[in-house]
C-alpha cells in the first residue's frame, strides 16, 4: 500500500470532511502534485470517504414529485444552515438512529446529507496540478479548455451547481470558456474574482507575482478585488485587447488599453502580446526589445498578426514564429534580419 505520513493522512480526511482552511487546503494541493504516488494516495483515501458516506443505506423509492418536493426542501435547509452557520448534522448521528426514521423522514434526511456533500465544495473536489512533466492541456466539466503556460494548479467542483461555475485557480493558463449565460465563470485567485460568460483570456496569477493580470482576446470579463474580510475593493470590466492589472503589494485594481500593455510590456516586462496587428508595429517592437535590425519587405508590412512571445524567448526563435504564422521567409546576412 502507499506511504504516508499522519500528517497528511489527517490532512486529507480533514479536506474531505470540509474541515481545513484555505492555507492546509493549498498545502495539500502542493503535496498531492509532489508525485503520482500522493496523488493515487489521495484519490485511494476520496474513493474509500465517498463509498463509507453512502453505503448501508437504501434510498426509498420515491416518484419524481417526491424527489422533487424532497431536493427544494434540502436546498432550502441548506441555506439556512449556511446562514446561520449552525452545523450540520454528522452521518454517525443517522447510523444510530435511523433504524426509528421512517418513511418520508428517512428520504428526506438522506436527501439532505447527499445534498449536502453535492453542494460543498469540499467533498467533491477536483484538483489538477501542472508540473512542467504532466499534461498542460486541461479541460473543465462544462468543456472549458485550459492551457498551463507555466506550472499551476486548479481546483473545482466534479459538477457545477446551478448557479455558477467555480473554479479556484493559481499559475498562468490561457482559458477558452463555454459559453453560458445563465451560469456565469468565475475564477477565484486569492483576493481576486475574474468572472466571464464566455470568453477567450490569458491569467497569471502566480501565487508569488506581485500583480494579478488579465489579457483579454474575445468577449468580455470583470475583475473584482477583495480585501482581506472579504469586502469588494473596487471592480473593473475588460474589454478585447486590454488588460485588468490587480496590483497585490497596493491592493489596486485597473485596466489597461491596448496601447498602454504594449508600452508597459516594453519598457518592463518585455512580454510582447500582439492583437491582430499589423507586421509593420511588430518589427519595431522587436527592433526595440531586442535591439536588432529587421529588413522587411513591402509585401510583407500589411500582414497582420495574433501573438504572444515570453521574455525568455530569442529574436531568432519570435521571428521562427512569425515565419511559420504568417508564412513570410526570414533570412540572416551579417546583423541584419530580412522578412520577405
Amino acid at each position: 500500500m502507499y506511504s504516508v505520513n499522519d500528517k497528511y493522512e489527517a490532512l486529507i480526511m480533514s479536506y474531505l470532511d470540509g474541515q481545513c482552511s484555505a492555507e492546509e487546503a493549498h498545502e495539500l494541493l502542493l503535496w498531492v502534485a509532489e508525485s503520482e504516488e500522493n496523488r493515487l494516495y489521495f484519490k485511494s483515501l476520496k474513493d474509500q470517504y465517498e463509498v463509507w458516506s453512502l453505503t448501508d443505506f437504501a434510498m426509498p423509492e420515491l416518484d419524481d414529485a417526491d424527489v422533487e418536493a424532497a431536493l427544494d426542501a434540502v436546498n432550502a435547509k441548506i441555506d439556512a444552515i449556511e446562514e446561520t452557520e449552525t452545523k450540520v448534522v454528522q452521518m454517525p448521528w443517522l447510523r444510530r438512529n435511523y433504524k426509528y426514521v421512517s418513511g418520508v423522514a428517512a428520504a428526506f434526511l438522506i436527501a439532505l446529507f447527499i445534498g449536502f456533500l453535492v453542494r460543498n465544495p469540499f467533498n467533491s473536489t477536483v484538483i489538477y496540478a501542472y508540473n512542467g512533466q504532466n499534461e498542460s492541456s486541461y479541460v473543465l466539466p462544462d468543456g472549458t479548455l485550459v492551457n498551463f503556460n507555466s506550472e499551476g494548479s486548479l481546483s473545482h467542483p466534479k459538477h457545477f451547481n446551478k448557479s455558477e461555475r467555480s473554479v479556484d485557480f493559481e499559475g498562468t493558463a490561457y482559458f477558452d470558456v463555454a459559453k453560458d449565460e445563465a451560469h456565469p465563470f468565475v475564477l477565484h485567485c486569492n483576493n481576486m474574482d475574474v468572472e466571464v460568460l464566455g470568453t477567450s483570456f490569458l491569467l497569471n496569477a502566480d501565487k508569488t507575482a506581485e500583480r494579478y493580470t488579465v489579457d483579454l482576446y474575445t468577449g468580455k470579463v470583470k475583475m473584482t478585488a477583495f480585501d482581506e474580510k472579504g469586502n469588494i475593493l473596487s471592480q473593473v470590466e475588460v474589454n478585447p485587447g486590454e488588460r485588468g492589472v490587480w496590483n497585490v503589494t497596493e491592493s489596486e485594481l485597473k485596466m489597461m488599453t491596448y496601447s498602454e500593455v504594449k508600452e508597459d510590456e516594453l519598457h518592463t516586462e518585455h512580454v510582447l502580446v500582439f492583437n491582430n496587428e499589423k507586421l509593420s508595429k511588430i518589427v519595431e517592437a522587436l527592433e526595440y526589445i531586442y535591439k536588432v535590425e529587421i529588413d522587411l519587405g513591402e509585401s510583407c508590412a500589411s500582414k497582420t498578426l495574433t501573438a504572444r512571445f515570453s521574455d525568455d524567448e530569442s529574436i531568432d526563435e519570435v521571428l521562427e514564429t512569425i515565419a511559420l504564422v504568417s508564412e513570410v521567409t526570414v533570412t540572416k546576412t551579417d546583423e541584419v534580419y530580412h522578412i520577405r
